[in-house]
Formats: structure tokens, C-alpha cells, sequence
């Protein structure tokens, strides 16, 4: 991997959209869930982009298209990015399998049966809530995957291996839980997605992450890494603990336009 300082200038000036990752990249990681046994009340607590991120991409707004690409749900994106949101904002959420291109929202197909095994999961996992085990804090909302926020346990897994003999699904851990879905869709898929609807190569989409739901759209776009120890990517960013790599990536870009790369 490279310093994203060694990025030449032929290679930014093919860059047509930048894409961001979301928690741990553009927003602090720390969401507070907490949701009752029969889930009839839920609590959600996540952070807001920096008042000087935002002032930074309504400046890069004028050089690139921006996408957000997160396993968050769309709702969430919106809300995010709705002070700049127009039709040069691109969200893809639940890990790609929902993506908001200029008004339409496009998604994969799935069978009746990928629907049944995530509802036998989300059962057995709430089997636990009500027999009073702490470490499951309750299920973010989302439709075409699920995310429970939970400690990192052998059994959330292990549940997944037994619903799913025939593998078609992941078990990811996020920090904060596991997202499960089917393996057919992902970030990198979505990356390939945007690049059809905008007529260009995926290469000239950057791409940003730190986690392992981020390695395929590392792989498929011109990947920067601000995790390299978690998801290797053809740059990385170097950023002290208490800095944001995906600001950090903002800054970069203004400073390399303003200088006519």
C-alpha cells in the first residue's frame, strides 16, 4: 500500500465521484441502541457530520460528484447529508443494496426464502433478548438486511451457520454488532452499480472505508484505506486516533484542486 501523498496527478484527475464510508471515517464510531425484548420501543443515538466536513464538501461538491456508502439504512444517509443533499449526491445503504441515484431507489431482488432465514435469525437472536442476555442491545432498522447491536459472541454466528446450511449468507462484525445478508450483494457491487448509471469506470470513483464490509469497494474503486490494519486498499491515509480519515481525505482533495493538482 501507498501514502495517499504518492497519488499522481494523472490519477486524480480521473476521478469523477468520491465515496464516502460513514462511521469510523466521516462520522466517530458509538452508536447508543437500545431496544425492549418484544420490541415494541427503540432508542437510537448516532453522531452528525463536523460543521467543517460539510463546509468542505459543499467546496468539493464543485469538483466531484459525492457518494455515501454505508450498512446503515437509507433514512439515516439522507439525514446525514440533507444540507447538501441535490442530484449530485449519490447514498448507497445496507451495504449496497439499497442506492439512491438522482430520485430512483434501485435494489436487488431477493427470494422468499433469503426473507425467511433472516426472520428464523432475528428470531432466535430476540429468543435471547427475552431470556434477559445483556449483551444484545436490540436491531437497527433496515430492510434487506439485518444488524443486531450486540457484544461480539460465539452464538450470534453460530446462530447464522445453523439458519443458512447453504452459506448464501455473511456474519460481519461492525464494532457495535453483526450485519448478516446474503453474499451476492455488497459495497463493491454497489460501486460497480454507480459506475453503470454514470456511463464511467469504477477506477474513477475513490472509494474510502475502514472496516470489513468496506474490503470489496476498496478493491473495485480506487481504494484509500483509513484502517489498514482492518482493510488493505491501494492507499491508506496516515491520521492521528482522534482524527477522522475521511476529513482528512476532504482536505486532501481541496488542497491538491486548489494547487491544480
Amino acid at each position: 500500500m501507498k501514502n495517499l501523498r504518492e497519488i499522481t496527478k494523472e490519477e486524480l484527475e480521473a476521478i469523477r465521484v468520491v465515496t464516502f464510508d460513514i462511521d469510523g471515517v466521516i462520522i466517530p464510531t458509538g452508536t447508543e441502541l437500545r431496544e425492549n425484548a418484544d420490541g415494541t420501543e427503540l432508542y437510537m443515538k448516532s453522531k452528525q457530520l463536523s460543521r467543517r466536513f460539510i463546509e468542505n464538501l459543499k467546496e468539493l461538491k464543485t469538483h466531484l460528484k459525492l457518494n455515501f456508502s454505508s450498512g446503515r439504512n437509507i433514512l439515516y444517509l439522507k439525514s446525514l447529508v440533507n444540507e447538501i443533499f441535490d442530484e449530485d449526491i449519490f447514498l448507497q445503504a445496507e451495504n449496497g443494496n439499497i442506492s439512491w441515484f438522482g430520485g430512483d431507489i434501485v435494489h436487488p431482488d431477493y427470494s422468499a426464502d433469503y426473507f425467511k432465514k433472516l426472520k428464523l435469525i432475528r428470531e432466535c437472536i430476540k429468543g435471547m433478548m427475552a431470556q434477559g442476555d445483556m449483551r444484545i442491545r436490540g436491531f437497527e432498522p433496515k430492510m434487506f438486511i439485518l444488524t443486531p447491536h450486540s457484544d461480539q459472541i460465539e452464538e450470534i454466528p453460530d446462530i447464522v451457520q445453523e439458519a443458512d446450511p447453504e452459506g448464501e449468507l455473511y456474519c460481519l462484525w461492525t464494532n457495535e454488532g453483526y450485519d448478516i445478508g446474503s453474499k451476492i450483494m455488497n459495497k463493491g457491487k454497489g460501486i460497480e452499480r454507480l459506475a453503470e448509471y454514470l456511463g464511467i469506470s469504477p477506477k474513477e470513483i475513490l472509494t474510502t472505508g475502514n472496516n470489513y464490509n468496506d474490503r470489496e469497494m476498496l478493491r473495485v474503486g480506487k481504494g484509500v484505506t483509513v484502517d489498514p490494519e482492518r482493510a488493505e486498499a491501494e492507499y491508506f491515509i496516515e491520521h492521528k486516533q482522534n482524527e477522522l480519515g475521511g476529513e482528512l481525505l476532504a482536505e486532501f482533495l481541496l488542497e491538491r484542486y486548489k494547487k491544480n493538482f
